[in-house]
């Protein structure tokens, strides 16, 4: 089983720190967000991009893929520009040894009334397309996040079949297919060889059932069958990363627990080294 953290949390984190934790805890992959006030962004000079790559490379550092910011809904009057930041971010990836770069798709929601939001799929088909056919020409794939309208593997089967190009991926972030009620084994089957790299965290419902998304924990501490999840995962075939995003940031209830990152990214090695399909 390979292991994996995404940057999110370690804003101000120098690449030496970054690598130092990887070899300290046990991890072999990490997930490169992109921002300013993380390792990389698209400030970064190429040549520094450079350096970096190598720095990982020599300490045997898998950098599974630039975590952007990017979202498409096809009607925002903005994606002109995110579709030119998202070339930019794959050129990043491209010289950084980075297999793919994640992208959002629709709007965020947190109520289930929410569920249907406005959007032009046709167009965000159009944009998707337009960014793999420039990623595959610089050797990088296109990693659509199980998200918002897009978290099931129904809906994303449906839609990479309309994209109809063999680089666009998914990111399996488990938590959202599990709050549209879709059953991890129907995801998985449904992602099929798709399945490029999977998000791993852990939660439980809200009480107030008008609440879409579930409250996050600590990993292990939820409701999410963790143990199933990977299991279904390594029998079906998948030979990604297991990368953990912990995400206190954007969720009040991790920030709330004032955990430091260093020891929440060790508690979830331990974890996963604990799940029988490890052994």
């Amino acid at each position: 089983m390979k292991l994996s953290f995404s940057t999110l949390p370690c804003e101000g984190w120098s690449v030496d720190l970054l690598i130092a934790s990887c070899q300290t805890l046990g991890y072999t992959g990490i997930e490169l967000k992109e921002d300013h006030l993380n390792a990389v962004s698209l400030a970064t000079p190429e040549a520094e991009l450079v350096q970096i790559a190598a720095k990982f490379r020599q300490a045997g550092i898998t950098i599974t893929n630039i975590g952007s910011k990017i979202i498409l809904n096809g009607i925002r009057s903005d994606e002109e520009k995110a579709l030119t930041e998202l070339k930019q971010i794959i050129g990043m990836a491209s010289v950084l040894g980075a297999k793919g770069v994640r992208i959002f798709l629709g709007s965020y929601l947190r109520f289930v009334e929410q569920r249907v939001q406005p959007k032009d799929e046709v167009q965000i088909i159009a944009y998707v397309q337009e960014a793999c056919d420039y990623a595959l020409a610089n050797g990088v794939e296109i990693w659509l996040e199980t998200h918002n309208e897009y978290s099931t593997g129904a809906v994303l089967n449906q839609f990479l079949q309309r994209v109809d190009r063999t680089n666009c991926k998914v990111i399996y972030d488990i938590i959202h297919p599990y709050e549209f009620g879709e059953k991890p084994e129907d995801t998985i089957r449904l992602l099929g060889d798709r399945c490029a790299h999977v998000h791993m965290k852990d939660g439980v419902p809200f009480e107030d059932a008008k609440i879409h998304e579930w409250k996050y924990t600590p990993i292990g501490e939820g409701q999410l069958p963790l143990r199933s999840i990977v299991s279904l995962l390594l029998g079906s075939g998948y030979d990604g990363y297991f990368s953990f995003e912990w995400e206190p940031k954007w969720r009040p209830e991790l920030k709330e627990l004032q955990l430091e990152v260093p020891s929440v990214l060790a508690d979830y090695v331990t974890y996963m080294k604990q799940l029988a399909v490890y052994k």
